[in-house]
């Protein structure tokens, strides 16, 4: 019994979603095949007949503007994604160029009356909605071009707040498909953890409620506030204020963990040089970069060396100390042993972090 219901749910689930999307591609390709179409006008609208004398070829062979010759111009760009300077709102343009030209073929008796005799009209109106009825007007829907919720009653579509299901196409449901914060058949009401601000009778704007809020409220301030969620506590006199989670003790208890608070919630990191494992537990992280010396530990060797053979040579030349020789030549073979084997490279790899690299 329970695998039948799921069952039916699921099937209810996908005819919703069906419903969600509407393409009516016969529709699409009509405006596609009117926008080619228009912008052939435009580019011809200043064009005339190839001869020199215009007053003549117009008076004899007929007004270019309906004319045979201007037909052929303009339908050698129809269907085509190159006619058109944006077709971003277009997607899919290969196969609606294939679609549309397949349309044009079928409809071409009806594209020329168009064009010799209704030129003042408009285009996508009388061929895609009055003619072939693939498309309805702004605010219709469905086979017949009902209207939309709200236009039906004098107001805006879904009161402004919505769209319309189906809205422009000869497909869909015509119900309201709610703006974020907004909800009802006409979207007059306002959604949960939203306020109503004001209301005529056009319709209603709504505002969200403080962060802090659990459903209703009464303004957007904290004080507005019914209930709290949680990470939250009610205060007086100030609203939903957010709870500092890291004044517990026993939040965070784990080695080298520091408590980091957050607006309604909490989170438990790292100490500094310490990084989370597998496990979540904070381990000493030896690839870490610390705080590095003014000069790597190498160069400070190599200048302690020279600058203390530096020193023992001058008290050499001025006092002639046979002690001083021999910390002369200490120093000297100090300063080899530095030069020879300290640098980057000796450095194990646990030191480095403590030794500046």
């Amino acid at each position: 019994m329970s695998r039948i219901l799921f069952l039916i749910a699921v099937s209810i689930a996908i005819a919703s979603q069906k419903e969600v999307v509407i393409k009516n591609e016969k529709c699409r390709t009509c405006n596609f095949l009117v926008s080619t179409f228009d912008e052939g006008l435009k580019k011809t609208e200043r064009h005339h007949f190839a001869g020199g004398d215009t007053a003549w070829e117009e008076k004899n062979l007929g007004k270019y503007k309906t004319s045979e010759t201007r037909l052929i111009e303009v339908l050698e760009g129809v269907c085509k994604k190159s006619s058109l300077p944006n077709i971003d709102k277009f997607t899919g343009i290969s196969e609606l160029e294939f679609k549309c030209a397949s349309q044009l073929e079928r409809h071409e008796e009806t594209i020329e009356e168009f064009y010799y005799n209704q030129q003042q009209n408009n285009m996508s109106i009388w061929l895609c909605v009055e003619q072939l009825k693939l498309c309805c007007p702004h605010g219709h829907f469905g086979k017949t071009c009902e209207q939309c919720p709200g236009l039906n009653m004098g107001a805006d579509v879904c009161s402004g707040k919505g769209s319309c299901h189906g809205d422009g196409s000869r497909e869909g449901s015509g119900k309201c498909k709610c703006d974020s914060g907004y909800t009802g058949n006409l979207c007059r009401h306002c959604d949960s953890e939203y306020f109503e601000e004001s209301r005529t009778e056009q319709g209603v704007v709504c505002k969200k409620c403080h962060e802090g809020c659990l459903g209703t409220c009464t303004s957007e301030n904290p004080t507005g506030c019914t209930k709290c969620k949680n990470g939250w506590t009610m205060t007086e006199g100030e609203g939903c204020t957010d709870v500092n989670e890291c004044s517990n003790e026993s939040a965070c208890t784990k080695d080298h963990e520091v408590c980091i608070n957050t607006i309604g919630s909490y989170r438990c990191d790292c100490k500094e040089g310490f990084k989370k494992d597998e496990n979540q537990n904070c381990q000493l992280d030896v690839e870490a970069s610390p705080d590095r010396p003014f000069m790597p530990i190498d160069q400070q060797l190599k200048m302690i060396a020279f600058s203390s053979l530096v020193i023992i040579i001058t008290f050499v030349v001025w006092h002639g100390s046979p002690v001083l020789y021999v910390l002369t030549g200490i120093a000297i073979v100090a300063l080899i042993l530095v030069d020879l084997y300290v640098n980057p490279d000796t450095i194990p790899d646990e030191a480095k972090r403590f030794l500046g690299y």
